[in-house]
């Protein structure tokens, strides 16, 4: 990984203390690294060619297969769609909420399934895509604020209520499908940037923890399909750089890279892309000759 900065590696790797919980997983799980007979990742070598070379000459048996949500965009129509990855239950009205949007003009706001923050740097954010003037769809989870409910004001509640829109879950893949969407504030989390890649929308990066902070410095400097914001969050830059998201000459500049990195994905999981033959290498070479044996 090339020009990294300190902040961009993941927290284990910044810890202070040998005894860190995290510090003993990761190395109990480096420890057992040689026993597996392959490895399966979830993302292709359009995303990180550099990255799977240089593991591929310590693990030979690694295999990109990915993004698999590349993979689902191109099956047939209803199939797999039984399948789900959430752990919390979708509200679909937001789907038809969307519909009556222009292309391109909606923010949705996700922080995933783990993250959490103040109340503090909620309503930082409440009011950063409050003050922007752009329509959004924020999902807030009832356990995003540590300690408590979000609660929100009657005043922010009456400032968004003609462009805004605040639910508990959704089908997120179908959300960055939607022609209505522009832009996507995330936590980094890489099945929400697999997703968000394999739609074509640009991203604006608030990373929590792990790997998020080297997903976040990937999409802004790497692929240059992001924008970060600080950690210590204020209404002011998240009003700035929803804007620089969704409207103006970077935006339009990021969408474009966006949907050429979408392009790529599509092809790599496309019958003779990259992905599509490690997938087939697996089925053949792995899992049909474990079960011959």
């Amino acid at each position: 990984m090339k020009n990294f900065r300190i902040k961009d590696l993941p927290d284990f790797v910044r810890a202070k203390y040998p005894n860190d919980s995290m510090v003993e997983f990761i190395l109990e799980a480096s420890g057992r690294a040689h026993r597996p007979s392959a490895y399966i990742l979830n993302t292709s070598n359009e995303l990180e060619k550099d990255v799977m070379n240089a593991l591929s000459t310590v693990f030979p048996c690694i295999h990109a297969i990915g993004p698999l949500s590349s993979f689902l965009n191109q099956s047939p129509e209803n199939h797999l769609t039984s399948l789900s990855t959430n752990f919390w239950k979708e509200d679909t009205k937001c789907l038809y909420w969307l519909e009556s949007k222009e292309p391109r003009s909606v923010v949705y706001v996700n922080f995933g399934s783990l993250t959490v923050m103040t109340a503090e740097k909620l309503l930082e954010f409440a009011w950063g895509l409050a003050n922007s003037k752009q329509p959004f769809l924020w999902i807030i989870r009832p356990d995003l604020v540590i300690g408590g409910s979000a609660v929100l004001s009657s005043e922010f509640v009456n400032e968004i209520s003609d462009r805004g829109l605040i639910t508990s879950w959704c089908p997120q893949e179908q959300v960055l499908n939607h022609p209505s969407i522009g832009g996507f504030l995330t936590h980094c989390g890489w099945n929400s940037i697999t997703e968000s890649i394999s739609a074509g929308v640009p991203m604006l990066c608030w990373p929590f923890f792990a790997d998020h902070p080297v997903s976040c410095r990937y999409l802004c400097n790497t692929w240059k399909i992001g924008i970060e914001i600080d950690t210590n969050v204020k209404r002011e830059e998240v009003e700035k750089l929803v804007n620089e998201l969704m409207v103006g000459e970077k935006a339009k500049k990021m969408r474009q890279k966006a949907i050429e990195l979408k392009k790529k994905v599509e092809e790599d999981t496309r019958p003779g892309g990259c992905s599509y033959m490690n997938l087939e290498k697996v089925i053949k070479e792995v899992l049909l000759k474990q079960n011959r044996t």
